[in-house]
């Protein structure tokens, strides 16, 4: 039995990771710089339609832009760092900054397309040295070692012809979808660990590795290949 105070925790969670998507949605479709990442994306290969159906967002590059307006919308400064989505200054209690500033965004949902975590590229990069990618931590929602990116547009295909792949970032998922391979899904960021594979193996136990060609990537399909035969896939 779930503890129903940790419900509406999870709960409130889930509501504001679905207000954050909606907001960076609308950036990208209503800013200036918004405009620009959706070219961006555009020029990548990335269809309108695959925008949409990813719900591909832009962060404004703001310190507070998302947390004043889910504050607005009735949540705690707590409550928005406890979904990942800002961060606590150091040394002040209840002082926070937006973890995603000046990124693209990419949603992350869990297997019934309720949004629980994100991933954001950066767009225009500044004389900072700052990473390329950065994800939402582990959450109450977000388990970056069991959520598979793309499973839940991919899930019924995948079983219906009984066989996975298998790649490293979000944008492979989208692209795959787009030129019709609806069976494809990401390992976010980290090589396949034995939850993502637990899940998987309710679909289907035949996966195609199709991690990227560089060195990271080739420990990663060696890695991914013996646990997946471990675990008795094909």
């Amino acid at each position: 039995r779930e503890n129903p105070q940790l419900r509406t925790e999870r709960q409130r969670l889930y509501e504001i990771c679905e207000l954050a998507c909606m907001f960076f949605e609308k950036q990208l479709q209503g800013s200036a710089v918004g405009k620009e990442a959706e070219d961006y994306l555009l020029k990548r290969g990335i269809a309108k339609d695959s925008i949409q159906k990813w719900r591909l967002g832009y962060s404004p590059d703001t310190w507070q832009g998302l947390s004043d307006f889910l504050v607005g919308k009735g949540y705690g400064r707590e409550e928005i760092i406890r979904a990942g989505l800002s961060i606590e200054k150091e040394g002040s209690r209840g002082e926070s900054y937006d973890r995603f500033r000046g990124r693209i965004i990419f949603p992350v949902f869990d297997l019934n397309s309720q949004v629980v975590g994100f991933g954001g590229r950066i767009f225009k990069q500044s004389s900072e040295e700052i990473a390329k990618y950065i994800n939402t931590p582990q959450t109450l929602l977000y388990d970056k070692s069991g959520i598979l990116y793309g499973l839940n547009n991919a899930k019924l295909v995948v079983r219906k012809q009984n066989q996975c792949v298998v790649t490293e970032g979000y944008t492979d998922v989208i692209m795959c979808h787009q030129a019709g391979f609806e069976n494809t899904v990401a390992a976010s960021g980290t090589a396949l660990t034995s939850q993502h594979l637990n899940v998987l193996k309710r679909y289907s136990e035949n996966l195609v590795l199709a991690f990227d060609m560089d060195v990271a990537g080739d420990s990663a399909t060696k890695r991914g290949i013996n646990a997946a035969q471990e675990q008795g896939f094909n």
